[in-house]
């Protein structure tokens, strides 16, 4: 997994039209959008060369929803790119962008009547987990709500006592929300995945590679332990965590692929880490 934030000398860019700004320009001159600090990337860039592509048209959308929207591909570690108001993704991801698409809306789109008394809440300390939790949990409960341009949270004052109850249990998980390991002390997740990415490779290229084989069992047995890495959603992560454990699995001879070969399971694990790294 990759960041570009440390090594953009100052710079930011308009995610619709690929304009450069100095770093202290908040919003695109062109679009009106926010800007971001991840250059965009061109179509062309977006999956493989046979990758078949699917365009959204959000022309009826806020540049704000656009921008949110962005952010939480970008996040999830969803190859895409954006020709003004439509986005262009990889056909297999059709459906992790529409449940973007789906949060998207909950968060930009304004549910509140502006004229009734509203407070508002800083979410800057809460954990992507958390985040989710609290998205799920205001739709649950009909709660009406709004989102700034900065992520603050408003809602009516008298859901006031309702709210807090919410934030209260944020840090208990949902009943049907996924769990992951305990953490792996002194592990780093990038170089865990990187790893991972290696041994990939090598199996895609020669499925009976004894230092592959050896380096995927061991790599999956650590992934198995961890954590949600800091900035990656849960499904993509849980992504990880499955196709690298039945890979293991089958490397190890405690499970039959059926008709589904190992370099075959190696070349779709290598080709989705290859978003990740």
């Amino acid at each position: 997994m990759t960041s570009t934030t440390d090594d953009n000398d100052g710079r930011v860019w308009c995610f619709q039209c690929g304009n450069e700004y100095d770093e202290e320009i908040t919003e695109c001159t062109e679009c009106g959008v926010p800007t971001t600090c991840d250059p965009p990337i061109d179509v062309s860039s977006v999956g493989d060369v046979d990758d078949d592509q699917l365009a959204y048209e959000f022309h009826e959308w806020t540049g704000q929803g656009r921008s949110t929207l962005d952010g939480m591909l970008t996040r999830s570690g969803i190859d895409h790119a954006w020709q003004g108001a439509t986005l262009i993704v990889r056909e297999v991801d059709e459906e992790a962008v529409d449940e973007a698409v789906a949060q998207a809306e909950i968060v930009a789109m304004p549910t509140l009547d502006l004229s009734q008394p509203t407070m508002v809440y800083e979410l800057g300390e809460l954990d992507d987990d958390q985040h989710t939790r609290l998205l799920r949990r205001l739709g649950e409960n009909g709660l009406s709500h709004a989102f700034d341009k900065d992520g603050d949270l408003f809602v009516y004052e008298k859901d006031e006592e309702k709210i807090d109850e919410v934030f209260s249990g944020l840090d208990e998980a949902d009943p049907d929300e996924r769990e992951f390991g305990q953490g792996v002390p002194g592990v780093d997740p990038v170089n865990v995945m990187s790893d991972l990415f290696v041994a990939a490779a090598r199996l895609r290229k020669n499925p009976n590679d004894a230092k592959g084989v050896v380096a995927l069992v061991e790599v999956a047995s650590i992934i198995e332990q961890m954590t949600l890495p800091y900035g990656l959603g849960a499904d993509v992560w849980g992504s990880v965590v499955d196709q690298s454990a039945d890979l293991s699995d089958v490397l190890s001879g405690d499970d039959d692929s059926g008709d589904v070969t190992i370099e075959e399971m190696s070349i779709q694990l290598h080709e989705f880490m290859r978003r990740l790294v």
